[in-house]
């Protein structure tokens, strides 16, 4: 009997499965990579708005910031925010202790699953919005 050459069909099962578990577990990766990579971007989005927001709210006088719209006022000029819609901000101001206020400022977006927020401190030091 002369002698056969070739794979045997057991082999290139095995190799095959070995192929698509690679392939799968490839095409996962790029999938959560690019869901991670969505996220990030939309952190950063909301990070901007709020950024520009407590520049705002710094520039107001500390006497007036409870009268100060509870939403954003900066989104008004440029709505950095579309791409979360429908997306909620809000500032909050705490009450006066010690001639302190915070102020958080918080962005919510995906049905409120993902929120981003920062508070600052306002002392009232007598001076003007910046100080």
């Amino acid at each position: 009997m002369e002698r056969q050459r070739g794979f045997s069909l057991v082999e290139v099962l095995a190799a095959l499965l070995v192929l698509a578990l690679v392939i799968t577990t490839t095409m996962a990766m790029f999938v959560e990579r690019q869901k991670r990579m969505q996220a990030a971007n939309e952190t950063i989005l909301a990070y901007q708005a709020i950024s520009n927001e407590i520049e705002y709210r710094r520039r107001i006088p500390y006497k007036d910031l409870e009268a100060a719209p509870p939403t954003f006022v900066t989104l008004e000029e440029t709505d950095i925010l579309a791409p979360l819609k429908p997306y909620a901000a809000t500032v909050a101001v705490s009450p006066e202790q010690s001639y302190t206020k915070i102020v958080t400022l918080s962005v919510r977006w995906r049905g409120a699953q993902r929120v981003e927020r920062v508070a600052i401190t306002r002392v009232d030091t007598g001076g003007g919005g910046l100080w």
